[in-house]
């Protein structure tokens, strides 16, 4: 019987992984990091950011709330992957609480840092979803490492 992708080859902890993960949290960063689009035309900033910034900003104040559900879902689910397989039986639980640990921590620095951020400010709403999206990764990922790891045991029996 040919096996399709094996569990240790979907999912496991490789450099490539990591590197992911740590991109993605400085676009992350980067993102959330510039400014409204009516301080950088006070301070005289390059047309490109400033339309750059216009286009984040355009969406309405709810939409730019949600939309903190899918980048926090996909920045948990990154961390999870590199982290390697959720394996029921033995560990499940620390790992989980290892990567809502990082993504809890995430999100205050990067709600914190948005003090400094001229125009910006933190916001309690935006913690919460990017918490509902971390944990929404996290059962995600355990159900689907619940499924290859079942499906890659039964594969493998003789």
């Amino acid at each position: 019987m040919v096996k399709s992708i094996s569990s240790k080859v979907a999912l496991s902890a490789t450099p490539i992984g990591l590197l992911n993960a740590l991109l993605y949290t400085f676009f992350l960063q980067f993102l959330t990091g510039i400014p409204k689009p009516s301080y950088l035309k006070e301070i005289n900033a390059v047309d490109a950011l400033r339309v750059f910034s216009s286009e984040i900003f355009s969406y309405p104040f709810w939409l730019q709330d949600l939309s903190h559900f899918p980048l926090f879902f996909l920045y948990a689910w990154l961390w999870l992957r590199y982290i390697g397989p959720i394996n029921l039986r033995k560990m499940w639980v620390r790992k989980n609480f290892l990567i809502l640990t990082i993504c809890l921590g995430y999100s205050v620095l990067n709600e914190l840092t948005q003090f400094f951020i001229p125009m910006r400010f933190p916001s309690i709403g935006d913690l919460v979803m990017n918490l509902f999206g971390a944990m929404s990764a996290i059962f995600t990922h355990t159900w689907y490492c619940s499924k290859v790891i079942v499906a890659d045991q039964l594969n493998s029996m003789p």
